[in-house]
């Protein structure tokens, strides 16, 4: 699970540190997303619905070189769901959010054997070395549309204001990681997020 746990750490760090975002190819539209009325976020994939502070976009992402064929585990290759939303206008967005997402092995569905406290540790543990981000609290258990997920809050070293919003939780057979990134207005991202609605 080492190798799983390493990509994991790679990929919230990578987001939550440089505000880009890579993958190996396009991903389908229901894997991807929507943006409607340029604010309401919706992923068929996972039933997910969220109404955004602002106006949206879903921006054009690049490849990547294939990820490491050694690496196994649930959490390892490119995730099924991959998608990176950012507010307009402008070059520098005040807000982005990242979402990966890996379909789940039939195995990895049982929460008495893999609890999500197991994945949340898995994504989000030691993921934020060389990012210039410190974690702000714990990881703590939340609510996302009324489903179990977890949460963890960083912020630039010296500052108190969590601008960094990361957040594991589940659904349709999905594991999944959520990055909020905000340069201003985090508690607006966070409510955002955290009201997200399952369908």
């Amino acid at each position: 699970m080492g190798r799983s746990r390493s990509v994991c750490v790679v990929l919230l760090c990578f987001s939550l540190a440089s505000f880009s975002w890579t993958q190996k190819e396009q991903p389908s539209p229901d894997s991807r997303g929507a943006i409607s009325g340029e604010s309401e976020y919706t992923n068929p994939a996972l039933g997910m619905t969220i109404n955004l502070p602002g106006n949206w976009r879903l921006p054009q992402m690049t490849t990547e070189t294939p990820s490491d064929p050694s690496c196994t585990g649930p959490l390892c290759g490119s995730p099924g769901i991959n998608a990176v939303l950012e507010s307009k206008p402008g070059p520098n967005p005040n807000y982005r959010l990242y979402l990966s997402g890996w379909k789940l092995p039939a195995q990895y569905l049982n929460r008495n054997r893999y609890p999500l406290k197991w994945f949340a540790q898995i994504m989000m543990e030691g993921s934020l070395g060389g990012s210039g981000l410190v974690p702000v609290g714990e990881r703590t258990a939340v609510q996302l549309g009324g489903r179990p997920a977890y949460r963890l809050l960083a912020a630039r070293r010296g500052d108190a204001t969590p601008r960094s919003l990361g957040y594991v939780s589940e659904s349709n057979g999905y594991v999944f990681l959520l990055v909020g990134a905000a340069r201003a207005n985090p508690q607006d991202l966070q409510s955002a997020i955290e009201g997200m609605k399952f369908h």
